[in-house]
């Protein structure tokens, strides 16, 4: 039996960095990674910061993510794909289209028509989902967002330290696709 491939899907606001340890651990195991970044998610963390707002992230549709990974994954021989939030849904999207062999979820957006009215999903998700924001506009995480929503068990300076090197603008097409 072949090794498999693994392959990581990031989530909103991240780049494959996110997945850095991840793909360590897998390798020293002897399987085959990559962490592909979403369209315009490839530059370094710095660039994508300091050119918001950039009009073509805000652009970004769930679609065009998906569609990444579709092609991707039409010339492997049906990886096991791994995502965490929204990198969980494309990885559920994937899987029902029968392109993976099997995927793992890690605290999954839901896909659409399923709501939570949860205070924190709603917290943790305003940004996003909020109907009188502008959704063709790319928008960035505070500190104090992104610590609620993505990093509330880690020490204050792992915190800052993965927000500085991690973060970057996202587009809010990407949350209300379906």
């Amino acid at each position: 039996m072949s090794t498999p491939d693994v392959v990581f899907v990031h989530g909103m606001f991240m780049t494959p960095l996110c997945w850095e340890g991840w793909r360590d651990r897998f390798e020293a195991r002897g399987l085959r990674t990559m962490a592909p970044a979403w369209p315009g998610h490839d530059a370094p963390v710095e660039a994508q910061c300091a050119a918001h707002p950039d009009p073509a992230r805000g652009e970004l549709t769930l679609e065009a993510v998906v569609d990444t990974y579709r092609t991707l994954l039409a010339g492997m021989d049906r990886p096991a794909v791994v995502g965490h939030s929204m990198g969980g849904l494309v990885v559920q999207l994937l899987l029902q289209e029968g392109l993976a062999r099997c995927g793992v979820a890690i605290h999954s957006a839901p896909p659409q028509g399923v709501i939570s009215l949860k205070w924190s999903f709603l917290k943790s998700n305003w940004g996003s989902i909020n109907p009188f924001q502008d959704t063709h506009q790319a928008w960035m995480l505070t500190f104090e967002q992104f610590r609620y929503g993505f990093v509330n068990g880690l020490p204050e300076d792992l915190q800052r330290e993965a927000f500085a090197t991690q973060v970057v603008p996202e587009s809010r097409l990407v949350g209300s696709g379906p």
